[in-house]
């Protein structure tokens, strides 16, 4: 049976325990500043995993590959590498 380390920075704690063993037990413990990020983004919505889906799907079916979309990549590129 192996122990986890506890490791302790502030009094906010994200507990994850397995159900296939209940005695072992995962820990960590989050500043406040960290803890609000991690609140902060379970409150956004899904609208990446739609848009990630969405994308999936237009490259298999070979839409997703434009030459619109090929010239604003270059054309960012291009912008990036004369700001360098």
């Amino acid at each position: 049976m192996s122990e986890f380390t506890q490791v302790t920075h502030s009094p906010l704690t994200i507990a994850s325990c397995s159900t296939a063993r209940q005695n072992a037990c995962d820990r960590a413990d989050l500043s406040d500043e960290h803890a609000q990020h991690v609140a902060q983004t379970r409150t956004l919505p899904d609208v990446r995993a739609e848009r990630i889906s969405k994308i999936k799907g237009m490259i298999a079916d070979g839409t997703f590959d434009t030459d619109a979309r090929l010239s604003a990549a270059i054309d960012r590129m291009l912008t990036e590498l004369r700001h360098h």
